[in-house]
């Protein structure tokens, strides 16, 4: 790792103060490390790192992202991603070997466990018995859990406590990630004395990244967008409207000059990006309008990189007619990015601009909301399995699902059940419910004015619920 990197150097932190506060701490079971919400990528380099044989620690790390849906089904998703993970790695067991680092594991018994029931304590055999056949003895496990979704915070707090309860293994330690504040895994550690560890190590990242990317020839165009960008947000975190113009001002200079049409686009939207924060600032649709016009000259000229740029200048106008509360032209606004994005094939895209264009119309035109709803289906049908999980088409198919429930489409209702069904399980409907209430305020355009916030949220406490 470079020393001399920013990011390794704030890596550097976490590996120092895991070396003070855990290695060599033999009671110990669980680490709860306790982050920042913009610490997470940061915190996933670290476990990669540690994971690899360039780990710097004197722990054996093993990181796994299986998602939590449920404390009595959690084990068993560990192990079944563990044996995954033994399997594709022959080469690396070969390499261990030829090293004179055999791993002697015999992965059969955890093979064949029965389907059904908690395996929590097969689970900790696993561990045990792996910790056990590591080379070079004796060895401490790192069981590294960082789930890609978390069903219930709760249920994993619970699940992390039943373990603690029928004894985590000597040797063995297991890792979790928790919020500074939030204490979602807090977990009572008087039955535990000694077992449990949490600790925020204090970072500088944002001093970090700046430093990494303004690194370089300072007369580089690329660098210099960067070295603005920064003072900006720092302009706009202190709210200093005239230090940002200045700064934006410059960044539109060194852009411009630098030719790359694709560079002088991103600069445009990147300064009206932080104007959202003054709303009524007179530049702001000024630059979106430049923004859009110089997107497609690149897009003219053959620069590739336009065409993204061009979808997103026009979800920027669509978010700024709807702070000035012209509901109809951002609704075009947003069909405009959904057009533009379902001609080239970025269906997630596509399917999150219909999203905001049928929200908008469901609340402020709804004579056209239905006719919106039904396009908005139609965009998603050529979508993956994968495409339809991991985007906000599955909310607009559970609410065309309804439609076409209330009005009797029979055929419909069985087409979309069907798909739904075999993509989120027979209760679909609750797990897109699930996944709307965690997301949907993300997914909405930024930078609401007060009044619509407190409109938006008067229309969502007083909206019935239809009844099937």
């Amino acid at each position: 790792m470079n020393e001399h990197n920013p990011i390794a150097l704030e890596i550097n932190k976490i590996q120092a103060h895991w070396r003070k506060a855990v290695s060599g701490n033999d009671p110990l079971r669980l680490v709860r490390l306790m982050i920042l919400p913009e610490e997470a990528r940061l915190y996933e380099g670290f476990f990669k790192l540690e994971s690899s044989p360039h780990g710097q620690l004197e722990e054996i790390f093993v990181t796994h992202l299986t998602s939590f849906e449920g404390e009595d089904t959690f084990s068993a998703a560990i192990i079944k991603d563990w044996l995954a993970t033994y399997d594709n790695s022959a080469t690396l067991l070969q390499e261990m070997e030829a090293k004179n680092s055999k791993l002697t594991w015999d992965p059969a018994p955890f093979r064949q466990l029965p389907a059904a029931g908690p395996q929590d304590k097969q689970l900790l055999q696993l561990l045990r018995s792996f910790r056990e056949a590591l080379p070079h003895q004796p060895a401490t496990l790192v069981l590294a859990l960082l789930p890609w979704q978390v069903s219930d915070t709760r249920s994993f707090a619970s699940w992390l406590t039943r373990l603690l309860k029928l004894g985590i293994p000597a040797g063995v330690r297991i890792t979790v990630v928790d919020h500074v504040g939030k204490d979602y895994l807090l977990i009572n550690d008087r039955p535990f004395p000694g077992q449990i560890i949490s600790f925020h190590v204090p970072l500088q990242l944002a001093n970090a990244i700046q430093r990494l990317a303004t690194a370089g020839n300072p007369n580089d165009p690329e660098i210099a967008y960067r070295k603005c960008l920064f003072e900006m947000g720092n302009a706009a975190k202190d709210k200093d409207i005239k230090r940002l113009h200045y700064w934006g001002e410059r960044m539109l200079e060194v852009t411009q000059r630098s030719g790359n049409k694709g560079l002088f686009a991103t600069a445009h939207l990147s300064y009206a990006g932080m104007l959202f924060n003054f709303k009524r600032d007179p530049q702001l649709p000024l630059l979106l309008e430049k923004a859009t016009r110089i997107a497609k000259q690149g897009i003219q000229m053959g620069d590739n990189a336009c065409l993204s740029l061009l979808i997103q200048a026009y979800g920027y106008q669509g978010a700024y007619a709807q702070i000035r509360r012209n509901y109809t032209t951002a609704i075009e606004w947003f069909l405009q990015q959904a057009a533009l994005a379902e001609q080239h094939q970025y269906l997630s895209q596509a399917a999150t601009s219909w999203y905001q264009a049928v929200e908008l119309s469901r609340r402020k035109d709804s004579s056209r909301y239905h006719s919106l709803l039904e396009q908005a289906y139609k965009c998603g049908i050529p979508m993956t399995d994968d495409e339809l999980s991991s985007s906000v088409y599955s909310f607009l198919t559970a609410d065309y699902y309804d439609y076409a429930y209330t009005h009797k489409q029979v055929s419909l209702v069985k087409e979309i059940d069907d798909r739904m069904s075999r993509v989120f399980g027979k209760e679909w409907k609750a797990e897109v419910d699930k996944l709307k209430k965690s997301k949907v305020k993300s997914l909405m355009q930024p930078h609401l004015s007060e009044e619509e916030e407190e409109e938006e949220a008067e229309e969502t406490a007083g909206s019935p619920t239809e009844k099937r």
